[in-house]
């Protein structure tokens, strides 16, 4: 996201600005409730079909603390694995500053953010809120286990819910060993990922040893820290109680899965994650 915004979670927000529907303004005594479905807005009105993230493009929310977010734009973005989710392109406008974009440039020139519903804590993971929706600019770690293909809101085969997962994912994009949302990463690392339930699966790279398995809480095992330098295994051990036992040579892809890693990742000392290919849009 743009730095020094501070905007992860929406709460308490208010709709400002609305275009009218079918030629009729909408009141504000109109609106029963905005949401998030997957990765699309709905807002309720009263008397009339919801509108959704392509209708309320041009709206602007008033989000805690004074801080205006306007949808200038929504998309389609259709993954190679047959996955869809909508992108949003928006501005905030802190008080008395004028408009910029939500999110930094991406690589391909988009500044696509993703809308999930929940809340995400401090700590990084995103809860099951169906008051509060979380933002993610697609560089940051909740998209990126998104476009991996672990939707929180979806079932696993089990008929386990897969917010578990993502969470877990999110620990691991961002090298979160302790679960703390402290991140031992940087910016252009590799990562090779896999997963309990066989979304994501290894690639045959033996130039990548094993670096650790996660759940929702962090890692429950490390054979070795992705970016030497930012934390070492003995400074680890230390820090986190759990991982006491579980650090070095004993972490293997089996260990983890024993002590209920639903995670796996490979690493070397200059990781790159392994991501499906962002698509340009197709409307």
């Amino acid at each position: 996201m743009t730095a020094g915004l501070g905007i992860r979670t929406l709460v308490r927000f208010a709709l400002i600005a609305l275009g009218p529907l079918g030629g009729t303004p909408i009141r504000a005594a109109d609106i029963a409730s905005l949401r998030v479905d997957q990765t699309e807005w709905v807002l309720l009105l009263s008397g009339t079909s919801p509108l959704r993230s392509a209708d309320l493009v041009g709206a602007e929310l008033r989000l805690e603390g004074g801080t205006q977010l306007r949808i200038d734009s929504v998309h389609v973005v259709r993954e190679e694995s047959g996955r869809h989710w909508l992108a949003h392109e928006l501005s905030v406008r802190l008080p008395d500053r004028e408009w910029t974009p939500l999110c930094e440039r991406h690589s391909d020139g988009t500044r696509y953010a993703v809308v999930l519903p929940g809340r995400e804590t401090q700590s990084g993971s995103l809860t099951d809120d169906p008051t509060a929706f979380a933002l993610s600019c697609t560089s940051g770690a909740l998209a990126k286990c998104l476009r991996l293909g672990y939707e929180p809101w979806r079932l696993s085969a089990d008929g386990s819910s897969m917010r578990a997962t993502f969470n877990a994912c999110v620990r691991m994009i961002r090298a979160d060993y302790s679960g703390s949302g402290l991140p031992y990463t940087e910016n252009g690392r590799q990562i090779d990922v896999s997963d309990v339930h066989g979304i994501q699966l290894p690639a045959d790279s033996s130039d990548m040893p094993f670096e650790a398995g996660w759940d929702e809480h962090g890692a429950v095992c490390v054979s070795h820290v992705r970016v030497a330098g930012k934390v070492t295994l003995q400074e680890l051990e230390a820090a986190v109680p759990r991982l006491r036992g579980h650090l070095g040579p004993v972490c293997t892809e089996a260990h983890a899965a024993a002590h209920g890693a639903l995670v796996f990742n490979r690493s070397t000392g200059a990781e790159v994650a392994r991501l499906p290919r962002l698509r340009r849009p197709r409307e």
